[in-house]
């Protein structure tokens, strides 16, 4: 069906007619979906031809009613922040009026504000605009200058602060050497260990090797802290190399020898132990006295290899002296002294040509007469070789060019007790013992009853051996000697 729109107003205007008809078109081109649409082109409702007329019965002529006044429309608009509401018309027919809500009319409130805040706007002046563009330009230039300076790297001693109070830091922003530089002598002047470590490492990683060691080397407390932090990682290789390059060539030789300790074999520890006394000991004028420990250390070492070789396939085929005495341990790593004693043990008799023999062994490595005594002593105390203690302790062996023993008799006969001895070899070198008084107390403690009755006769002591009868056994052979000694007028005893 064919619809009339009409506005209500001024129909008589003819520019508003001009407008009508641009409006009837539009109206007719969106016909075919009967939409309603505002003013500015929205569209407001969809409805169809029979509910226009269902409401109030059919026509086809139907108008829009138009506002009184076109400013009341701008004025219409909603404020900012303001819901928008939809708009609505009213649509007529030629004698009856069918629509919606008639549109609102504008507040003053709202034109007032509209209006004051243009006044407000206008009152600006040329000045202050041209402030707030420089105000502007100049925030621009400081975010720029922000993000480009966020890669710049801080100054030295707020980045040593920081670590010194166990802040955050970063010290990847320092590329050039002075700055590094300047960070490794700044710590260095807190005396902060953790500082001090931290940039050494850092250096090592970003520098060159060759500047890192030449600008180390002028720094001592940084090379100091390096060493302890390697030794602290368990990187003796690496802290041994590193002294060796950086000049400390004594802690270098040191370290190299710890390291030839943790070496389990004993062909590879003397490789090593040699090796080590070439590159790193030899020709040190500080070090000399230990270089030649180190030689010694090696020379026994080797000397232990041999000996251990052929006396452990002698006891595994049982042979003398391990047919009776079986081997206890092996000889490797062993010190000097043990050695000795381990071959007076087992190749006491054996000619100084030998590599086991125990005065081979005294005569390559210095030793002294009296560690050669007590030490074989110790050793025939122990296998209860009575016989070859008696060899040890001749005349020929201990008399020098002086008529005195090497070693006194009393520590011989300390380890004679400690070995628990039989008493009439305890009676025998008690007797040679020199000191009267320490041979008569040594007798009575260990109630050797024999060397305190010729002790006391010694002494000439009669109320002595009259006191000690009741120390002896009635009838022993102890007690006969005492009462002949009793009996003997010929002795001058003392008053």
């Amino acid at each position: 069906m064919s619809v009339r729109y009409s506005l209500k107003g001024d129909e008589e205007d003819e520019g508003y007619w001009n407008q009508k008809e641009k409006r009837q078109n539009f109206f007719d081109d969106a016909d075919d979906e009967n939409e309603i649409i505002d003013w500015t082109g929205t569209r407001i409702e969809e409805f169809t031809g029979s509910q226009v007329t269902s409401a109030r019965g059919t026509n086809k002529n139907a108008s829009f009613t138009k506002p009184s006044r076109p400013v009341e429309i701008a004025n219409n608009f909603p404020k900012t922040g303001e819901k928008i509401s939809k708009p609505s018309f009213i649509l007529t027919t030629s004698s009856e009026t069918v629509g919606t809500k008639n549109l609102s009319k504008p507040t003053s409130s709202s034109a007032s504000s509209l209006e004051s805040a243009v006044k407000r706007d206008s009152k600006l002046s040329h000045t202050e605009v041209s402030k707030l563009y420089a105000e502007v330009t100049s925030l621009k230039r400081k975010l720029q200058s922000s993000e480009r300076s966020r890669w710049d790297a801080p100054k030295v001693s707020d980045t040593i602060i920081r670590m010194v109070m166990g802040e955050p830091f970063s010290l990847e922003m320092y590329k050039s050497l002075p700055d590094k530089l300047t960070l490794l002598d700044s710590a260095i002047e807190y005396h902060d260990g953790n500082s001090i470590t931290a940039i050494v490492l850092f250096l090592k990683k970003t520098l060159k090797n060759s500047i890192f060691i030449s600008e180390l080397r002028k720094r001592p407390v940084a090379i100091n802290h390096y060493a302890v932090y390697l030794r602290s990682m368990g990187d003796e290789e690496v802290l041994a190399s590193q002294l060796q390059i950086l000049g400390r060539k004594e802690e270098a030789a040191m370290c190299r020898y710890r390291l030839t300790l943790q070496e389990s074999s004993p062909q590879a520890r003397y490789q090593s132990m040699k090796k080590c006394t070439d590159s790193y000991f030899e020709g040190s004028k500080i070090l000399h006295r230990e270089t030649v420990l180190l030689r010694e250390q090696c020379s026994l070492l080797n000397k232990q290899i041999l000996i251990e070789g052929a006396d452990s396939k002698a006891s595994r085929e049982r042979k003398p002296p391990f047919a009776d005495c079986p081997k206890e341990a092996e000889l490797y790593f062993l010190p000097l002294i043990t050695t000795l004693y381990y071959c007076c043990k087992y190749h006491f008799n054996q000619s100084q040509s030998s590599i086991s023999s125990p005065e081979s062994l005294v005569k390559e490595f210095n030793m002294s007469e009296k560690q050669y005594v007590m030490t074989a002593a110790k050793a025939c105390a122990n296998q209860r070789k009575w016989a070859d203690l008696d060899t040890l302790l001749a005349p020929k062996k201990w008399i020098m060019k002086t008529k005195k023993p090497t070693v006194g008799f009393d520590r011989i006969v300390g380890i004679l007790l400690k070995a628990k001895a039989p008493n009439d070899i305890l009676q025998k070198y008690m007797l040679m013992m020199d000191d009267t008084t320490k041979r008569l107390e040594t007798a009575k403690k260990y109630k050797i009853h024999s060397v305190v009755i010729e002790t006391l006769k010694q002494m000439r002591d009669l109320r002595g051996l009259q006191n000690y009868r009741t120390e002896v056994t009635y009838g022993s052979s102890e007690d006969i000697q005492l009462q002949t000694l009793l009996k003997n007028t010929s002795i001058k005893w003392k008053t």
